[in-house]
């Protein structure tokens, strides 16, 4: 009995390292063939630092990480004039467009527990950026 737990610690063992070994001889075989390519050629930063930024999202509400006992919360913030926003959460989605201030403002309904509510601001132009909150929807008495 004792040599057949020895013998297959051993053949284990052996299995271990020559697949150890494959993952680190194919790993450096193919990280020696990676390049980084700049997309701005050298000598042009400066004319990138020039380029003017068409796109902001801030939100002012809800807070990130924050309890609500009401099943819907209001999303409300403020994004670049006339760009479309959407907001996911974990039981609907929205598509509004900013006013002309730039500010947009929707409920949105929570599901029991964590939900992480996802808003996404789209230029014209194509640019987006985007931010992520939790909000915990709770009918327990703190």
């Amino acid at each position: 009995m004792k040599k057949e737990v020895l013998l297959a610690i051993i053949i284990g063992f052996g299995i271990g390292l020559v697949a150890t070994f494959g993952l680190y001889s194919a790993r450096k075989t193919i990280g020696g063939s990676y390049q980084i390519y700049s997309p701005v050629p050298e000598g042009k930063n400066e004319q990138v630092a020039n380029l003017p930024i068409d796109l902001s999202l801030s939100l002012s509400s809800p807070l990130d990480e924050s309890i609500s006992k009401d099943p819907k919360t209001k999303v409300s913030g403020s994004t670049s004039p006339s760009t479309w926003v959407v907001i996911f959460s974990e039981k609907e989605e929205k598509l509004m467009k900013s006013d002309e201030k730039g500010q947009f403002e929707t409920e949105v309904a929570l599901i029991s527990g964590e939900n992480e509510i996802e808003v996404t601001a789209l230029s014209e132009s194509g640019n987006t950026i985007k931010k992520i909150i939790t909000v915990v929807y709770s009918t327990v008495e703190i």
